[in-house]
């Protein structure tokens, strides 16, 4: 699904511009498959003294000449080459939903789609852009065959933005695509659904996706920084401090009572987490009557340590932390990295993989 497509190159850049951070991959064609090229990773790490510093969320407005500013010292800095870009938009920009409709022409479900997505839709409809996605069939309680779509909408403003963006920092937006599209193509790649929990700074996303597209979303305001809050406000320190406390000793090995301490901090946070974990995969299986048997952690709160094996036992599900290098070839020196690179570029590789997936 992209909402917007424009150009057509070989190498390409994956740009993932989060609440907290900037993240790219450039990936190129190989004698073997996709290669990359190169990366950045640019956090910001301000929001932990100022809330408002931030590059965008619900409720701070998109800042396009600093983002674009941003953008370009990136760029140059991390010599990247590639001009054509895949682009995310974050899942808080878009209003989405699944919803099944008879099998018709294409034509037809344009003209159903206009019209029930207003039921859906709090804006009026000449202000977004509509789009679908099909992600399955199924034979319903009559015996009629219903087609599964996936409807998203996207204010036309916040599309016009991305592209100011974009022709700012001198780069060639092909297309623009939401987050949870680029992290179902790289991490959902199997028949069977995977329960995909995005653990980002400012909310954590929960998708249900197989066959690399998206059958289901939902969204927590608990997120990685959530944690980070829960160990300053309860140890009395700045959260520059419990942020570094937080990495370095994540849910711990509680061999010593201090970090005992700090698990207790961060359980309960988890533990919301967790349910919503659960609502989404029992809201999925009651629509798509069937069940979800694997979970993948990525996004950067996904590093914490000791979280997946706390998440597994608490599922009772095999829980695994993103591989996104699957299939994609890249320098051996970045091994001693590649576990945690593999959650922080997870959108950004999507985002590059588009035009050798699809």
């Amino acid at each position: 699904m992209a909402l917007l497509n424009f150009f057509q190159n070989k190498a390409t850049l994956g740009i993932d511009i989060g609440g907290t951070s900037i993240k790219i991959a450039e990936v190129s064609p190989g004698s073997s498959g996709p290669h990359l090229d190169n990366y950045a990773l640019f956090e910001n790490l301000s929001h932990l003294e100022r809330s408002n510093a931030v590059f965008q969320s619900k409720t701070v407005k998109l800042y396009e000449e600093e983002i674009a500013s941003y953008l370009k010292v990136i760029y140059k800095r991390a010599g990247f080459k590639a001009k054509r870009v895949f682009a995310s938009l974050p899942a808080f920009s878009s209003f989405s939903t699944s919803i099944e409709i008879p099998m018709m022409s294409e034509k037809e479900v344009r003209q159903t789609l206009n019209f029930k997505a207003k039921q859906y839709i709090p804006l009026p409809m000449d202000s977004v852009a509509l789009d679908w996605v099909k992600v399955g069939e199924r034979l319903d309680d009559k015996g009629v065959k219903q087609q599964q779509l996936f409807l998203i909408a996207v204010p036309k403003n916040y599309l016009d933005q991305y592209q100011k963006i974009f022709r700012l920092a001198g780069l060639d937006l092909e297309s623009l695509e939401l987050e949870v599209f680029s992290t179902a193509r790289l991490l959902g790649n199997t028949p069977e659904p995977t329960l995909i929990i995005d653990l980002g700074a400012r909310s954590t996303l929960f998708i249900v996706a197989k066959n690399r597209a998206p059958h289901y979303i939902s969204q927590s305001d608990f997120s990685s920084s959530s944690l980070t809050e829960a160990i300053s406000r309860s140890l009395g320190i700045n959260s520059l401090r419990a942020e570094g406390l937080k990495r370095e000793k994540g849910l711990g090995s509680f061999d010593y009572e201090a970090d005992k301490e700090l698990s207790t901090l961060l359980t309960p946070v988890i533990d919301v987490i967790i349910s919503e974990a659960k609502r989404a995969k029992d809201s999925y299986a009651n629509l798509h009557h069937e069940d979800i048997k694997r979970v993948v952690l990525t996004g950067g709160g996904a590093n914490l340590i000791g979280l997946r094996e706390y998440i597994a036992r608490a599922l009772n599900l095999e829980v695994n932390k993103a591989s996104s290098f699957e299939g994609i070839y890249y320098e051996r020196r970045l091994d001693p990295i590649l576990n945690d690179l593999s959650t922080e570029l997870a959108v950004s590789l999507g985002l590059a993989l588009k035009p050798f997936i699809e």
